[in-house]
């Protein structure tokens, strides 16, 4: 599987500064501390958002992840003591709009879904929906093992079934701002994997992730992510390994990512 969030290289997603809008709408709030000070990280809706990924016969798998979830433009809103507001878009993450579409939104994955949602009328979903407990989106770690819990994991795809993309998002080592983090090598290029392997990445500072086997969806070839994090960031390489009859052959290719 080839990952295919379209970010271009050497585009930053960097934050701006700036004052709430009157229509924002708080998702969710949590407390980071940061070289010692205590800060607050708010996920915002700009407007109210609208449900998405509303699922009544199973998660289907563009939903994976998602569902039930809500529709938006988001961004995070980071407030330190003494200075201004720090924001940081999040929208434009999850991915480019194709040609005379429109432009895309984020999605986050809003509540658990329910065996008796299929029952559930049109016009009461969001009331039901708001009752229930919140899935939280910033699940806060330590992803490039610095010492601080600092970062969380965001999902911007899914597509096929089983194959979905995430980010992180945390505080970058070079200037202190906030944004999708990038490797050491391609810093400015948020980096790319499975939530499964970021989750592998929480727990061990160095990893091997088969994202994709051989005869996946038909593949010929299978990919192996090498991740680590040091002093310096985080590190990927991305290998093609040729398919034979008995497993992992020859290796094809190797990109840092």
């Amino acid at each position: 599987m080839r990952l295919r969030t379209g970010l271009a290289v050497g585009v930053m997603l960097g934050a701006g500064v700036g004052v709430a809008g009157s229509r924002s709408v708080l998702r969710e709030e949590a407390r980071v501390k940061v070289d010692g000070v205590t800060e607050r990280w708010r996920l915002e809706w700009r407007t109210p958002p609208e449900l998405g990924c509303f699922e009544t016969g199973g998660v289907s798998c563009p939903c994976e992840g998602f569902a039930q979830g809500e529709r938006g433009e988001l961004e995070l809103v980071r407030a330190r003591p003494g200075r201004p507001a720090e924001r940081l878009p999040l929208t434009p993450l999850f991915g480019p709009s194709a040609p005379g579409e429109a432009p895309p939104q984020a999605l986050l994955r809003g509540w658990k879904p329910a065996s008796d949602d299929e029952y559930l009328d049109p016009d009461e979903r969001l009331r039901v929906l708001q009752r229930r407990k919140r899935v939280r989106a910033m699940v806060l770690g330590d992803y490039d093992h610095d010492g601080q819990a600092r970062e969380f994991v965001l999902q911007t795809q899914a597509y096929g079934c089983g194959l979905r993309e995430a980010v992180l998002i945390g505080v970058d080592r070079r200037d202190g701002r906030v944004r999708a983090l990038g490797t050491a090598e391609h810093p400015d290029t948020p980096l790319v994997l499975e939530p499964e392997t970021w989750a592998l990445l929480r727990g061990s500072a160095r990893i091997e992730s088969v994202e994709t086997p051989c005869g996946d969806h038909g593949s010929e070839l299978e990919r192996v992510l090498r991740v680590h994090a040091d002093e310096k960031g985080l590190h990927a390489t991305s290998e093609l390994y040729q398919c034979t009859d008995t497993g992992r052959g020859a290796l094809d290719s190797s990109e840092v990512l």
